[in-house]
């Protein structure tokens, strides 16, 4: 972790965290990336590789069988200079009930021993950390969609 905030651009950020889940990655899940038009942001790129890291891994998880992950990246001009990562996999999916309690400290739908509870929580801390938001929308057996919001400057 570095202690100063850099210009950085969010698609090589995504890229790196892409290249480092290769090994984990099955060949029978496709990654689709749709990257827009976006500005470098001012950020702690170390920490926002970990939120990326942290959603890719569950995404990679939820469609251990097979299945889709689609990164798409946008610009979000509302008046308060966004930028948008939306995360969405055609995995297992959530109950309403786990959506309300993933970015709680110690939460997981994941087998005993085989997730922390703590990747969203943490990945949640750092989006507030950053100025921005992080939500999810899910449906058992469909998938799940993560949006990052950020600003810009």
């Amino acid at each position: 972790d570095e202690d100063d905030k850099k210009i950085a651009n969010v698609h090589e950020g995504i890229d790196t965290t892409l290249t480092l889940l290769t090994h984990k990655t099955p060949s029978n899940t496709r990654i689709h990336k749709s990257y827009g038009e976006i500005p470098p942001i001012s950020c702690y790129p170390g920490k926002l590789n970990q939120v990326f890291m942290n959603i890719l891994s569950n995404a990679l998880d939820a469609t251990e069988e097979k299945g889709d992950i689609f990164i798409q990246t946008e610009w979000k001009d509302e008046g308060n200079q966004l930028i948008q990562i939306t995360f969405q996999d055609t995995g297992c999916g959530m109950s309403s009930k786990a959506q309300t309690q993933v970015f709680e400290p110690f939460f997981t739908t994941k087998d005993v021993g085989k997730g922390t509870g703590l990747g969203m929580s943490i990945a949640y801390g750092i989006i507030q950390q950053h100025g921005g938001t992080i939500e999810v929308s899910s449906n058992e057996g469909e998938g799940s969609e993560f949006r990052v919001c950020l600003p810009v400057s």
